[in-house]
């Protein structure tokens, strides 16, 4: 179950807070009324939609529970996106961002997602979306920044949104009708590669790849990692493709270990799989990344005579935990319009003229257009390989000309560092410890996990069965101040009046757990949390 949403004072609450609502006052425009009344008009909506397919008084009072959990998920995050805005520098005025119709809807409908999330209300992603008329990739860019929020979500939640965004990634942004083709054209007509959306520091060991500047049809003016391109690596377009090659490198790394393939290897079906989505991007039309990525790992292991059957590859992958078994089953081979770009007949050597406009019909929402599909052995034959045969074949053993350089490979995710509230009723909270830095200084009790003295945990678990903090507990016990003989002296010098708790000084405890933690840490590296 997810966390439900706590305000920052005592019980939760269903509107903006007394600091938004003067954010709110401060704008050159008051954006109150129109921010509640959106709120207020959406989910009318959905509670609408739901109860005339429901029709159940207990689904209805679950969904009405639902909608009651997004309002105060919705203000909470909203006033630290809105305080985040503001601190950034140059920014005079938030009302733009407040004011922006569609950012504000994917707000709400990924609250909703929370909320229906933790309820467990029977809606399938991306039910909402349809219901709302929202984009998939315009809804995708809302999830990370309610994830850096850190407003408090059970893993459950954070696990869910993850979910929903390795959808949109993987297919959902792909269809016919996204608004993702809009964007490549205006990016010239070809997708931005790795080494133009992540900086140097994201990729592998550059020793083990060749980055010269690139290769075939992009010019080095195209792929330099110039200012002007270290500038545009913050535009929607590149955001959203640097998702997507950090999560095929992440699921390309993870097949390759259970295929037993070689690193060198690796690295070529990385540059194949780049390949195809720059050049060819209208490949990816109303289809699946893995499948892409599948077509990839057989051509590149038999160009250069590797034995690992297609069944193989396929099989290895239905073993994954995000496998969907109409990735192998139902591929789209040709329909309509989208034959010719397939085949290359129409595109004048122009990548811009091969790719779908938002008036052609998706796959998703089907149109009157003939479909054909088969499984993906089909579709490697009939499509994949005539436009990728050229370029793979230049890495064959005996292939006459130049071999084209590897592409850099990004290095292994690791989850960015968030802290989480584990109980509404105590200010406890766990997050990641950089094992490189030392532990923050908190005025309340702290426990590093494999680092400090069990003692600390017993007295956590202590002040969330009595509700009191520390620091009162350490007043409200019955001490006992002795002084001790003057004539001894320890290592650290003569003894002085102390507290003594059951026998020994506070101060000795506090020492004694000091040097426990330091030996721990020293002796033990710490976990990735």
């Amino acid at each position: 179950m997810a966390t439900k949403p706590q305000g920052n004072l005592g019980k939760p609450r269903f509107g903006p807070s007394d600091s938004l609502n003067a954010v709110f006052k401060e704008c050159s425009r008051d954006p109150t009324e129109a921010v509640k009344t959106r709120l207020s008009r959406m989910l009318h909506t959905f509670l609408q939609h739901h109860r005339n397919d429901a029709g159940h008084e207990k689904a209805n009072e679950l969904a009405t529970k639902c909608c009651c959990e997004a309002g105060i998920w919705y203000y909470r995050i909203l006033e630290i996106l809105v305080n985040q805005e503001r601190d950034r520098p140059g920014v005079r005025d938030i009302l733009s961002n407040l004011e922006n119709d569609l950012f504000q809807r994917c707000l709400v409908v990924c609250c909703l997602e929370i909320a229906i999330t933790s309820n467990r209300l029977p809606y399938d992603f991306p039910l909402l979306l349809q219901i709302f008329k929202l984009a998939p990739y315009h809804f995708g860019k809302v999830i990370e920044p309610v994830l850096r929020a850190e407003v408090g979500l059970s893993h459950t939640g954070v696990r869910h949104l993850r979910e929903v965004e390795e959808k949109i990634l993987e297919s959902l942004a792909w269809t016919r009708d996204s608004l993702l083709w809009q964007e490549i054209r205006a990016n010239g007509g070809l997708l931005p590669t790795c080494q133009q959306v992540m900086p140097s520091e994201q990729f592998e060991d550059p020793k083990k790849t060749d980055l010269h500047p690139p290769r075939v049809d992009l010019t080095a003016q195209q792929r330099s990692l110039s200012a002007v391109n270290r500038s545009q690596r913050s535009s929607s377009l590149h955001l959203f493709v640097r998702k997507v090659y950090s999560l095929t490198a992440k699921r390309l790394r993870e097949l390759c270990t259970t295929l037993s393939i070689s690193e060198e290897l690796r690295l070529k079906i990385w540059t194949c799989f780049e390949y195809s989505l720059v050049h060819c991007a209208d490949l990816m039309v109303d289809r699946h990344l893995d499948q892409l990525l599948m077509c990839s790992i057989y051509i590149m292991a038999k160009i250069t005579i590797v034995e690992i059957p297609f069944k193989h590859i396929m099989k290895c992958y239905k073993s994954r935990p995000h496998a969907n078994k109409s990735v192998c089953k139902n591929v789209l081979l040709s329909g309509g319009e989208t034959e010719n770009s397939l085949t290359g007949n129409n595109n004048n050597g122009d990548p811009r003229h091969s790719f779908p406009t938002p008036n052609t019909p998706s796959t998703h929402y089907p149109g009157p257009c003939q479909e054909k599909r088969g499984n993906l052995i089909y579709f490697y034959n009939q499509v994949y390989t005539p436009k990728m045969q050229h370029f793979a074949k230049q890495f064959a053993p005996n292939s006459a000309g130049d071999t084209p350089p590897l592409s850099p490979y990004p290095r292994q995710g690791i989850s960015s560092p968030r802290r989480s509230r584990l109980s509404s009723s105590h200010t406890i909270f766990i997050s990641p410890l950089n094992p490189e830095t030392h532990p923050p200084r908190t005025p309340g009790l702290s426990y590093f996990f494999n680092s400090s003295h069990s003692e600390r945990l017993r007295e956590i678990n202590n002040m969330i069965k009595t509700g009191r903090s520390p620091t009162r507990r350490c007043r409200d016990i019955s001490l006992d101040i002795e002084e001790a003989d003057e004539d001894e002296e320890g290592e650290d010098g003569p003894s002085a009046k102390r507290l003594r708790l059951d026998g020994q000084s506070v101060l000795q405890r506090r020492l004694r757990n000091v040097v426990d933690d330091r030996t721990h840490r020293k002796n033990q590296p710490f976990p990735a949390m």
